[in-house]
C-alpha cells in the first residue's frame, strides 16, 4: 500500500520581521514541488531522512498511534527544490510527509494543525496554508489572513552559496536587529495586505522591496540594489528575497517578458554570482495528495 503527499516550494518571503514583539513571516509558493511516496515494506526499508521520519512520528504521537508500526514504512522523497537557499526544501518535505502520512493512516488535520506539528521539527514557514498569512514561523499562530495570491511569476536568481535558517537564527544580535527594523516591517506588511487584497502585485513588490532592503542589517545579498535598479529600469514589479537564506526573486506579472532583465543580469556580470537563473510560476499554497 502507498500514500502520497506533496507540496510547494516558496521563493523567499513576500516580507518578513517584527510585528511587536514577535517574529512573522509571509511566504508564498511556486510551482515547484516536494512529493513523497509511503509505502509499508517488508524488507527493504528506506528510513529516509531525519526530518521526514520525524514528521511521521509526530502524526503517530498526536492520534496516539504506536511508534513501533513505522519500522516497515518506507521514505522515498523526490523534490525538484534547491536545498539551503531559502525556498522551503525541508519544510515542504516535512509538509509533504504529514500529508502522505495522515493519507496512509486514513485521518486528517487541517492546514494549520499541520503547521503546527511541522513547528515541533523546526521553524517552518506559511506554504501550507492555501492563502497568503501572516505567519509565525516558531508556532504557526496566524495573525491575519491576506487572500490567496496566485498569479504572476518570479524571476529567481539563485546563487551556489547555502545559508540554513538554523544559522541565520543562531547570529549575534539577531533578535536586535530585528528590533531595529519593526517599524518599515509593519509598514510593509501593511502594504502587502493592500496588495493581496487588491490584486495588485505592484504594491506587493513595493513590500517586497522594503523588507529585502531592511533585511541587509542581518543578511546582506550581494548585488541587490543593482538587481532592484535593474527590475524598475525594466517594469517588474518588484524584488523579494529569501530572509534567512541565498535566493533573490523578481516579481514579474505574467505577460511580462524577462529576458531584457537577464541580458542586463548577464551584462552587468551578475551572473557570476547568480549562476542559475530561471522563472517560477506564483501559485496557491496547500498540501496535495496526488
Amino acid at each position: 500500500m502507498k500514500s502520497y503527499g506533496i507540496c510547494p516550494a516558496s521563493c523567499g518571503e513576500f516580507v518578513q520581521g517584527m510585528i511587536k514583539e514577535k517574529e512573522y513571516l509571509s511566504s508564498y509558493a511556486i510551482n515547484r514541488f516536494s512529493k513523497v511516496t509511503l509505502e509499508e515494506k517488508i524488507s527493504d526499508v528506506n528510513r529516509g531522512p531525519l526530518k521526514a521520519r520525524k514528521a511521521m512520528e509526530e502524526v503517530f504521537r498526536y492520534f496516539n498511534l504506536p511508534k513501533n508500526d513505522l519500522k516497515n514504512i518506507s521514505i522515498d522523497i523526490k523534490s525538484e527544490i534547491p536545498i539551503s537557499k531559502g525556498m522551503a526544501s525541508s519544510t515542504a518535505d516535512i509538509g509533504a510527509t504529514i500529508r502522505a502520512t495522515l493519507n496512509l493512516i486514513g485521518r486528517d488535520l487541517s492546514e494549520y494543525d499541520i503547521s503546527k506539528l511541522a513547528t515541533k521539527i523546526e521553524p517552518t514557514d506559511s506554504i501550507y496554508l492555501k492563502e497568503n498569512t501572516i505567519f509565525n514561523p516558531l508556532d504557526a499562530s496566524v495573525v491575519k489572513k491576506l487572500g490567496c495570491f496566485n498569479t504572476g511569476k518570479v524571476l529567481i536568481l539563485e546563487p551556489n552559496d547555502k545559508l540554513s535558517t538554523k544559522h541565520i537564527r543562531k547570529k549575534e544580535n539577531y533578535t536586535k536587529l530585528k528590533r531595529q527594523n519593526k517599524y518599515i516591517i509593519e509598514y510593509a506588511f501593511k502594504l502587502l495586505e493592500q496588495g493581496i487584497r487588491n490584486n495588485d502585485l505592484n504594491l506587493i513588490g513595493q513590500a517586497c522591496n522594503i523588507s529585502s532592503v531592511a533585511n541587509e542589517n542581518i543578511h546582506k545579498k550581494k548585488y541587490l540594489s543593482e538587481i532592484m535598479d535593474i527590475s524598475k529600469e525594466y517594469g517588474a514589479c518588484g524584488v523579494n528575497i529569501a530572509h534567512s537564506g541565498t535566493v533573490i526573486g523578481i516579481l514579474l506579472e505574467c505577460d511580462m517578458d524577462e529576458s531584457k532583465i537577464v541580458e542586463k543580469i548577464v551584462e552587468k556580470k551578475i551572473d557570476k554570482k547568480y549562476k542559475k537563473i530561471y522563472t517560477a510560476d506564483i501559485i496557491a499554497g496547500g498540501l496535495r495528495s496526488e
